[in-house]
């Protein structure tokens, strides 16, 4: 693109490169839009403060004129879907201001690609959904004076955030309002409905990285804990093969047990929910035969080299490792079902030997 390219010209080629696009309809359209902006974001640079020659900002701001013009454009068809335009209306804008600001840097108008940039700063922040749950607030002044020597009572509350979380016990698994301190990244919960105390690990993501295996995925979280400076890296290893739409600075929970059980990763920004579910897992036949029993290796292996592979195969296990666990604890507080489930299996199991799934 030329460095010469005015914002209005950038806009309209987007718009007509959106004309030709079809993204898909629905949430998984709108999440893929702010996935890409939220890293397209990520790379644009702050306009140079004074003018030189072979400015490498304005280099680098040219370079990524193409790609806001194709996010744009996929942000604008997927506007097209009714029910995308109130979510995607924030971010178009920030889309527009920070495309302004780069048409402005690329053309060396600085002052012009400043106050674009600040107001894209603004936009970007604003069109992000749950970005000002944990903005720190103002700072109180000391509870003691040194000059003084005097102590005071600050009477204020602890900053809180209203989210909603899942109860990690699997045989409850309600979605319920919870109010967390945002000044901590660790906070405890009870259930209300099962009184099952919980933990949830609170912090923005920074990055993900997904390794997709043969038989599962394992993902690899850079989150910036909620309250402090510092950040963490949480890795498992997933088993369903759902997938985990997010965005960097999405406020992410990791909700495990009291035994520090990692159960459910909770996307707070859009809502997703992610039961973490071990490759290993095998529930009901667990039961049945016990861990660690040689049957589950004919199970797993028919689980991997075939119902993976099909469709409706794979919505079959993201079902199993949803009511796999209750179903599991059903069946294991009841001998006489557990005998039944084990005749089944011991015949589902000699047909699958007989296949060559051993």
């Amino acid at each position: 693109m030329s460095a010469r390219l005015q914002p209005e010209e950038l806009f309209q080629a987007a718009r007509e490169r959106a004309a030709q696009l079809d993204v898909g309809r629905g949430d998984a359209a709108v999440e893929r839009v702010r996935a890409a902006a939220s890293a397209l974001f990520v790379r644009i640079p702050e306009p140079p403060v004074y003018r030189r020659a072979e400015d490498p900002s304005r280099k680098a701001a040219q370079a990524l004129l193409p790609e806001v013009e194709r996010v744009l454009a996929e942000a604008l068809a997927a506007g097209r879907d009714a029910s995308a335009v109130a979510p995607l209306e924030k971010l178009v804008a920030a889309l527009l201001a920070h495309g302004e600001a780069l048409c402005h840097t690329a053309a060396g108008r600085l002052e012009a690609a400043e106050t674009a940039w600040r107001r894209a700063q603004e936009l970007e922040r604003a069109a992000h959904p749950t970005r000002h749950l944990v903005t720190s607030p103002p700072r109180p002044p000391p509870v003691f004076d040194k000059g003084s020597r005097v102590s005071r009572y600050d009477p204020r509350p602890a900053p809180q955030a209203s989210v909603k979380l899942v109860c990690p016990n699997m045989g409850c698994k309600r979605v319920g309002d919870y109010a967390f301190l945002t000044s901590h990244a660790y906070n405890r919960f009870i259930c209300p409905v099962c009184r099952t105390p919980f933990l949830a690990y609170f912090g923005e993501l920074r990055g993900l990285e997904v390794e997709v295996g043969r038989s599962s995925k394992r993902y690899f979280f850079t989150v910036d804990e909620v309250g402090t400076t510092g950040s963490t890296r949480i890795e498992f290893e997933e088993a369903s093969g759902q997938e985990f739409p997010s965005a960097r600075r999405d406020l992410l929970a990791f909700v495990y047990t009291e035994a520090r059980e990692l159960k459910a990763v909770v996307n707070l920004t859009n809502q997703r929910l992610m039961w973490v579910s071990p490759a290993s897992s095998c529930f009901v036949a667990t039961v049945a035969f016990g861990e660690g029993a040689p049957e589950l290796v004919a199970f797993r292996a028919y689980r991997d080299d075939v119902l993976r592979k099909s469709a409706p195969g794979r919505v079959f296990i993201r079902g199993y490792y949803r009511w796999g666990p209750d179903v599991a604890a059903w069946v294991s507080r009841r001998p006489a079902a557990r005998e039944g489930v084990r005749w089944v299996l011991r015949r589902v199991h000699g047909r699958l030997t007989r296949s060559g799934f051993e």
